[in-house]
């Protein structure tokens, strides 16, 4: 056993034994449930834990265990756990009914603060997810365009549904993220659109190089093919979303999480002659349907979300998460720990760098990933196992300043990735 390994037991070990309940509640979910998960990004070993509660920053575990929550359900809630505004929106507007087969005051209000904020964006159309949206944009290019063939980045994240969820599918192009070259050779007259991210997300928070989101808009462009901008992360790095601070106009952007305010939502923004091609009033319109597309509660909840996510709020969220950053890589050089930590805007990612090369893929190094994870979770951090954080406006000077402590004591703990 080497000692990374040995390293990853124990502190697995320790782990199990401080929660029997979550254990239990892992084999109840066994039964009913594939794997004990509805969502495979959720799962680690030995077992998860199991959340009951979350107030602001802070998370409850079933064994009563606290933790600073710095996964926020993957970036969707931008300010923590039932905040009172986000709370007192829900429950007055499904106290009035929750879903209506018509058109609701709350799905305007949300279109709206959404184009007021993104200058790209013309009209709206909801969804109930970012993979919902994705999918749609794919149907809005091909149906605009005539042709098939989609172009994304290796490593990008579109969401869980066709024809972005299969490695293998025909009409779908991976080409480097960040590659100039492999884009423009990708192009061809039968590229419907060019979905790309402002960073990776997913694929280890690794943001673009300068100039080549405008430069794969530009190329898409030429050969008569859709910008496709997915914000479904980003939109909260910036007032206008990071299109805007990139003076990028997508001719499609995606969104999601946060304009939900913690439940279930997704749009397709962008130009109003595209959009309207799913307009019922058009002939030969492209049908869109979705018994819960524009959730009367999410649409509520995602207006105060946006609201309250206003430029100074992001401001701090970006210059906190800047801070952050250089905390832990502060941490990693004491500890003797080779790692780095990427960032984009309030979403970070740690990753442990070997022989001298940074080391973006999270797939590599997966115990030491583990280990560091898990002993982050004993110390009272909740974290993701493939090191992604992102903050919240909930979290407090206190807290992030235990966050950095966290990350001495364990990336110490754990040791350099071999």
């Amino acid at each position: 056993m080497t000692e990374t390994e040995q390293t990853y037991a124990e502190i697995r070990d320790a782990y199990a034994a401080r929660r029997p309940e979550s254990r239990a509640a892992y084999a109840r979910a066994r039964r009913w449930l594939p794997g004990g998960e509805t969502r495979s990004v959720t799962h680690y070993g030995p077992f998860p834990a199991a959340i009951l509660r979350g107030h602001g920053a802070t998370l409850t575990d079933a064994d009563g265990l606290e933790y600073v929550d710095l996964v926020n359900n993957y970036t969707s809630l931008v300010h923590g756990n039932a905040h009172p505004r986000l709370v007192e929106a829900i429950r007055s507007t499904v106290g009035e009914g929750s879903a209506f087969a018509a058109v609701h005051p709350t799905q305007l209000d949300l279109a709206e603060e959404i184009a007021e904020r993104v200058e790209s964006i013309e009209l709206v159309r909801l969804t109930n997810s970012g993979s919902e949206a994705s999918a749609l944009a794919a149907r809005i290019a091909r149906h605009a365009t005539g042709r098939r063939t989609l172009i994304v980045a290796t490593g990008g994240y579109h969401g869980g549904v066709p024809p972005f969820s299969d490695a293998d599918e025909p009409d779908v192009v991976q080409v480097p993220y960040g590659d100039d070259a492999a884009l423009e050779a990708a192009l061809t007259p039968d590229v419907a659109a060019v979905f790309l991210e402002p960073f990776l997300g997913a694929g280890g928070v690794v943001p673009a190089p300068e100039g080549y989101l405008a430069a794969a808009q530009l190329a898409a462009h030429r050969v008569g093919a859709l910008f496709v901008l997915d914000e479904v992360q980003a939109l909260r790095n910036h007032p206008r979303g990071t299109q805007g601070a990139l003076g990028l106009s997508p001719d499609l952007t995606l969104m999601a999480k946060i304009i939900g305010g913690g439940l279930a939502i997704g749009a397709v923004g962008g130009r109003s002659g595209l959009l309207e091609l799913t307009a019922a009033t058009r002939p030969g319109h492209l049908s869109h349907a979705g018994t819960f597309n524009g959730h009367v509660a999410a649409a509520a909840a995602g207006f105060e979300s946006l609201r309250l996510l206003d430029a100074e709020a992001i401001a701090t969220l970006n210059a906190r998460a800047e801070v952050l950053a250089a905390a832990v890589a502060r941490e990693a050089a004491t500890a003797g720990t080779s790692a780095v930590m990427t960032r984009a805007g309030s979403i970070l990612n740690l990753h442990p760098v070997v022989d001298g090369e940074t080391v973006t893929d999270t797939n590599a190094h997966g115990q030491w990933r583990s280990a560091l994870h898990l002993a982050l979770m004993d110390l009272g951090i909740y974290t993701t196992p493939r090191g992604m954080i992102n903050l919240s406006t909930a979290l407090t000077d206190a807290d992030l300043s235990r966050v950095a402590d966290a990350y001495a004591e364990a990336l110490t703990k754990v040791g350099p990735a071999a």
